[in-house]
Order: C-alpha cells, then structure tokens, then sequence
C-alpha cells in the first residue's frame, strides 16, 4: 500500500495587486501563538520588510488605527475573532479594503479555500512552509 504525502504549499487565490509606494512593504502577522508570531515576524523582518505581529484578531483590527499593512498574515484558527472573521472586517475598513491577506494556517488549503474565499483572502500558505515561499507568494501580491 503506497501512501500520497502532501508537502506543505502556497498558493494566490486571486488576482489582487497591492501597489505599495513607500521603502519597506508593511506585513501584520496575526497569530495566538506568540512563539510562532514572534519567530515569522523576525524573519521577515530580517528579508528587510516592515513587520509587526499580533496576537489576536481583535488586536489586529487595533493595530492598524495607526499604522496600515500593505499585507495581512492570518491564522485561522484563532479563539474570539478567528481568521475568516477578521478577514471580513479588514475588507470593510476603507484603509485596510485594499490590502493582500494570506491565510497561514496549518489546515489543509482544500478546507481553508471555501470560506477563505468568501471572506476575502487572497491567497493561502500552509505552515510549515520555509519563509521564503512566504516571501514569493507576497511579491506576487505586492508591487
């Protein structure tokens, strides 16, 4: 009996173009597990982007009253407000409608993609990933 491991991928869902005028493109990673939200934050950040992290999506919605990322890394599973729910209140804020958001989560894209969709993500990364899939799945976004 042969069995079919699936490697961890990225994929754009959509083909959204985020037109970043300024030196460093500005990430959120929105993630309850700190350890994780810390670690992707420092890498990106050492790829030379603007990078900031929070724990929840609540925290993220407070976050961005006084600095705007040009992309939105976002767990799924997260307790209170999870992924899809704050997907759907980002593409409602006038500042923030327009950014890129992926979908960072451990769940299969298959489970994630239906409602990812229809809440308004614009591409999907499973964890696991090294960061530099991460990376080229946000410079197709980011121009």
């Amino acid at each position: 009996m042969s069995v079919l491991l699936h490697s961890p991928r990225c994929a754009l869902w959509t083909n959204r173009s985020v037109d970043a005028d300024h030196d460093a493109w500005r990430i959120l990673i929105v993630d309850d597990n700190a350890f994780s939200a810390e670690a992707l934050a420092a890498a990106l950040t050492s790829d030379g982007f603007d990078t900031r992290f929070a724990l929840s999506g609540v925290d993220a919605l407070h976050a961005v009253d006084g600095w705007v990322p040009d992309v939105f890394i976002l767990d799924i599973t997260m307790p209170e407000h999870d992924g899809y729910a704050t997907a759907r209140v980002l593409r409602r804020i006038a500042r923030t409608r327009d950014a890129a958001i992926i979908a960072f989560t451990a769940l299969g894209e298959e489970s994630v993609r239906p409602e990812g969709m229809h809440a308004g993500f614009d591409g999907y990364c499973q964890k696991g990933n090294p960061p530099a899939a991460l990376v080229r799945l946000i410079e197709r976004l980011v121009h």
